[in-house]
């Protein structure tokens, strides 16, 4: 699999394919530790953050969902881990927008990438956080395009508890993304605020 660009590893790994997960691990194991030891000045915590990272990323593999470049996402989820580890020691944390330039990435401006690849992993987290019932009626609703009606016969639930799972999953969601407001680049304002109508559409 060394030849497969990361969008097919991806699909691989979705499917619980574990030699895709290797090739991820292999692929980009050393570049992550050596961000987050630049970030933490500490080898074993660093070590230990990548761990922890390719263990939720393996536990969630058939819902993970990354939108944009896999290894954006990987260096998003670990700038969040270090961040949380700096809170954690009560320490005066970074930013959450200081992150390395990645190349290749960019489409407008690396900084806007990364802006809302950091956004889709917070969503996701809080996706793959949800109950269970929660997350397959949302994933239903927003990955397959089912109606409520359409949920409920499928997963066997009321359309009302459809609705009331819908809701509860935005409610969750809408604190993500607002919460968020206050580290996305001023000159992405525009894109916020479709974010917010987006989840207020679903």
């Amino acid at each position: 699999m060394k030849q497969y660009p990361d969008d097919q590893l991806l699909l691989e790994l979705q499917s619980g394919d574990h030699r895709a997960f290797k090739e991820i691990y292999e692929r980009y194991a050393d570049k992550l530790i050596a961000f987050a030891l630049k970030k933490i000045q500490n080898e074993d915590e660093a070590m230990d953050m990548v761990q922890e990272l390719f263990l939720s990323v393996w536990k969630n593999r058939y819902t993970i969902q990354v939108n944009g470049a896999l290894e954006a996402y990987l260096m998003v989820s670990i700038n969040y881990m270090t961040y949380k580890w700096y809170k954690k020691q009560s320490l005066q944390p970074q930013s959450l927008n200081d992150i390395i330039e990645l190349p290749g990435i960019a489409e407008d401006s690396t900084a806007q990438k990364l802006s809302f690849a950091e956004l889709s992993f917070l969503i996701n987290r809080e996706i793959a956080d949800m109950p269970e019932k929660m997350r397959q009626v949302y994933l239903c609703s927003r990955e397959r395009d089912m109606n409520g009606q359409q949920i409920a016969t499928e997963l066997g639930i009321s359309h009302q508890t459809v609705r009331n799972q819908i809701s509860s999953a935005l409610g969750r969601l809408k604190k993500i993304v607002h919460h968020y407001y206050n580290v996305i680049p001023l000159d992405n304002f525009r894109e916020f605020l479709l974010l917010i109508l987006f989840f207020n559409f679903l």
